[in-house]
């Protein structure tokens, strides 16, 4: 017998790696909000061959479409997409503007642009790891490496290896799991009203009767229940019992349903968990705001955010609500009054802004303003990224 553990016992460990598990998983539930994926240049590509040779987005954006994952995108990432769709349109036999259009009516309406200063692309190691390797992946690890436990949406899995990624097709699969995820539990929700649907018709009848004839109503729809009742009682044990098995009959196909729906969710969530970022060893206090905006539905307002943070890491609301206002339009975009969301949105100009393409960009990691990278379609002011050192 392993010395600490009874038999048929729990040890103080296995109840704590219990629940750090059962807390990973519910991290993970797409009732708790979109999930965040960040795309890569690299399926940037992927998906841009898909839907010309498709007619349709590939998986992943279709998701995002239907509000099951929330994707994102470093603006270093943008822009080094834009600078190579010239040559991904000769890859692909398309002009260039066809691919821009694409990406604009079909990707970008669906793709936050986070603008992450280079004090914060810094602030995890594993993004580090990436950067190592190669510097032109860095901005996309950093921002994933923020917002995990994510999707990261690439093929190149050398270079993300830091990050948890081990191969081509793991981004696709985490995508693939939220759709049966998402699939299952509509299942399970329509399994559990069928049996309700007869009780709520007959409480709606009742109360239109007691509408037009008063409690009588009442009065004759207990009888009527009794009187069931009290026949029901009366039969004959052999009557009785083909009752009772013509209704577990009835009841078994719902009960199978459930279970093979409640399957499916299972089995997607252990999926789903195998292939996403893993969350960070220690979140640091904008890890925890990036991602709390990631998952909204909706815009927050720093006293909103703060209350969702934990709070033995919980700035003051009004150093949160500066925080937030010093990277308007940046890492954050102010959507109404004092509401912030992650990211903004963007469009690629139709026509090259520079003419001369470049097939491989040079990236430095850092800041976007010298770096002599296309404009991605808005123009935002980079603000000062030394305000975020005191955030980590």
């Amino acid at each position: 017998m392993t010395a600490g553990r009874t038999q048929g016992v729990l040890t103080p460990d296995m109840v704590d790696a219990l629940f750090a598990e059962a807390a990973e998983l519910a991290s993970l539930d797409p009732r708790r909000g979109p999930l965040p994926a960040v795309l890569d240049t690299d399926m940037v590509r992927t998906g841009l061959h898909y839907q010309l040779r498709n007619g349709r987005p590939p998986r992943s954006v279709r998701t995002a479409q239907a509000g099951a994952v929330r994707l994102f995108m470093e603006y270093d990432t943008l822009a080094e997409t834009a600078a190579r769709l010239p040559r991904f349109a000769g890859q692909l036999g398309v002009p260039t503007a066809d691919l821009r259009r694409v990406l604009n009516e079909d990707w970008l309406p669906y793709t936050g642009v986070v603008r992450l200063p280079q004090a914060l692309r810094e602030t995890d190691p594993r993004a580090r790891e990436v950067r190592d390797r190669d510097a032109d992946d860095f901005p996309a690890a950093a921002l994933a490496a923020l917002l995990s436990p994510c999707l990261l949406l690439t093929g190149n899995y050398k270079h993300f290896g830091g990050l948890g990624v081990r191969t081509r097709n793991q981004g696709v699969n985490g995508v693939m799991a939220v759709a049966a995820i998402g699939v299952g539990e509509t299942r399970i929700q329509t399994i559990v009203m069928v049996p309700a649907i007869p009780a709520r018709a007959a409480a709606a009848g009742v109360k239109w009767a007691a509408g037009r004839i008063g409690p009588a109503a009442w009065v004759i729809t207990g009888a009527l229940i009794g009187g069931g009742i009290w026949w029901y009682c009366k039969q004959p044990p052999e009557r009785r019992d083909s009752i009772r098995e013509a209704a577990v009959q009835a009841v078994t196909p719902l009960v199978e349903n459930y279970n093979t729906a409640t399957e499916v969710v299972h089995r997607g969530r252990l999926q789903l968990r195998t292939c996403v970022v893993p969350r960070p060893g220690r979140r640091t206090p904008v890890s925890a705001i990036l991602r709390e905006l990631a998952l909204s539905p909706e815009s927050l307002s720093a006293a909103q955010l703060a209350e969702l943070l934990d709070p033995a890491a919980r700035p003051p609301v009004a150093s949160l609500r500066a925080f937030l206002r010093a990277h308007d339009t940046t890492v954050f975009r102010q959507v109404r009054r004092g509401g912030f969301v992650l990211g903004s949105r963007y469009e690629l100009p139709l026509r090259e802004r520079h003419r001369a393409q470049r097939d491989s960009p040079q990236k430095s990691g850092g800041s976007q303003e010298g770096s002599g990278k296309p404009d991605c379609g808005l123009r935002t002011p980079l603000n000062n990224p030394q305000a975020l050192t005191r955030w980590q």
